[in-house]
């Protein structure tokens, strides 16, 4: 391990994980490493339940780079986090959360340097961060993420540090570690193409601030994503036949492009391997396997990403690549999320959400407007600097009993005026250069389904007649969905159902 030693000569000696893990005390505030899933710590994590387990009281308040779900679940599960900022990845910690047990400071991605800059987010008493090992000057070599470790640590009290060595030697110069300098010092940031190099590949470290240097031996494993449908398959195919009409100038070839996750993302970068676009190019928060696929086809040239979800194949991946750093960037947070990045490069932008409304307003974070789902993420913070802003979302949920196109959103995270294109499975609508009220017929017509589509024109017309004006909206019969819902299982009106 010559350039991937598990201690630096001006760091400790190796602990064991329960050893290190007494530095975090209940009511701390703990920063973890964590980007999109990946490169979070393990054994420490181990150590902190196990001490539960023992009938130890600790809670602490986490913060992450951005979601990192095995922390949320296994912590959440064991009643440790007590407040949780960025995000919320875990069904286990959403529940605590609903009910009042645990506090989210939600954050848009792109913030986050700012707040852990600045302390809004509390002094951070420990930082825990997993590392490949140290380079020759005692600076950290991260593992699958880079997302927001630098910014952890710098505002951290004290460090741990585990360096994992289940994680493979494959990651080793893939990083770009590039941290803009604050306000009112910042500089033009020199990134031009997806994959270029304006960094360094490891994470400066401010070594008296390590308190522990633990070794392990832990694989980390992303779960499989869900599988495709018909439904997927579809709003699929839509988006596609949109992307060639598009691009049809082009030669079949796109801007870089961001793809978040879930079944959605999955069935589209799958149809990326069937399509007839070539050099595809990806400048994403984080990758999963179905997109580094397209690389390993040589389908895309070039990926750029906060976090790599890890898998065996992932890993198989990794060793086949003849110079994988030549096509894939790991990131920092500052970079990833950059509005001015994301702006020069016209990046596409391909999200999802749960709901959405007819003038395009879109929910991704929370249940009927009150039970969190998840967070915010990153997804508002590429549709408003994207070259190209599309939604991807199913028109319904339960069977049709719930209508994923709604008169007004329960709760909003992404603005009408920050989405271009709306693609359901039942079609597409390009909403740029339309009014208000044309978005509306449009988003109606093309994308609604056909259970709800006579409904919502009658509420659009009514909503015109009633009060008009150049965003008309009925508020009290809008949320009147959301309670016939909750009254009856369905938002369907009795007259549609008997249809």
């Amino acid at each position: 391990m010559s350039y991937r030693r598990a201690r630096h000569s001006l760091l400790p000696a190796a602990v064991a994980a329960d050893e290190a893990a007494v530095l975090i005390r209940d009511g701390m505030t703990v920063g973890m490493s964590g980007y999109a899933m990946a490169g979070y710590p393990k054994a420490v994590v181990d150590a902190l339940l196990a001490r539960t387990r023992n009938g130890e009281a600790l809670s602490i308040n986490l913060v992450t780079g951005a979601n990192v779900p095995w922390l949320d679940d296994t912590l959440g599960a064991a009643q440790i986090i007590a407040r949780r900022s960025p995000m919320c990845a875990s069904r286990t910690l959403a529940s605590r959360i609903n009910e009042g047990a645990v506090r989210l400071v939600e954050q848009q991605m792109n913030r986050m340097p700012a707040l852990l800059r600045t302390g809004r987010l509390g002094r951070i008493d420990v930082a825990v961060v997993e590392a490949l090992g140290f380079d020759r000057n005692g600076d950290l070599i991260p593992t699958s993420s880079v997302g927001m470790t630098y910014h952890l640590m710098n505002a951290a009290e004290s460090i741990i540090v585990e360096v994992n060595s289940a994680q493979p030697e494959t990651l080793m110069g893939l990083h770009d570690v590039h941290t803009p300098l604050a306000p009112p010092d910042t500089q033009p940031i020199p990134l031009v193409r997806t994959n270029q190099r304006i960094g360094r590949t490891s994470i400066p470290l401010d070594r008296a601030k390590v308190r522990c240097v633990v070794e392990t031996h832990i694989p980390e494993r992303l779960g499989a994503g869900p599988g495709g449908t018909e439904e997927t398959s579809r709003i699929a195919d839509n988006l596609f036949n949109f992307l060639e009409l598009e691009y049809s100038e082009a030669g079949g070839v796109l801007p870089p492009l961001q793809l978040g996750f879930g079944g959605i993302a999955n069935a589209v970068a799958q149809a990326f391997q069937r399509s007839g676009f070539r050099n595809l190019e990806f400048f994403c928060g984080g990758v999963t396997e179905d997109v580094l696929e397209l690389l390993a086809s040589g389908k895309a040239s070039a990926l750029s990403t906060g976090g790599l979800g890890m898998s065996e194949r992932v890993e198989q991946i990794l060793k086949l690549l003849p110079s994988p750093a030549d096509h894939l960037v790991i990131r920092n947070g500052d970079i990833t999320n950059n509005a001015e990045v994301i702006g020069r490069l016209g990046v596409v932008a391909l999200n999802t959400g749960i709901e959405m409304d007819i003038y395009g307003n879109v929910n991704s974070s929370h249940i009927a407007g009150s039970r969190v789902v998840n967070g915010i993420g990153g997804g508002a913070n590429f549709a408003q600097n994207a070259g190209l802003a599309v939604i991807m979302i199913p028109s319904t949920a339960r069977s049709g009993s719930i209508s994923n196109i709604v008169p007004m959103v329960s709760h909003q995270d992404i603005g009408e005026h920050d989405i271009d294109v709306v693609v359901t499975e039942n079609g597409a609508a390009d909403l740029r250069g339309l009014d208000d009220g044309e978005r509306a017929d449009a988003i109606i017509h093309r994308c609604a389904s056909p259970l709800y589509r006579e409904q919502l024109e009658r509420y659009l017309g009514n909503a015109r007649e009633q009060c008009g004006g150049h965003h008309p909206q009925l508020p009290q019969e809008a949320f009147g969905w959301y309670r016939r819902l909750k009254e009856t299982g369905t938002m369907l009106e009795k007259s549609n159902e008997e249809r």
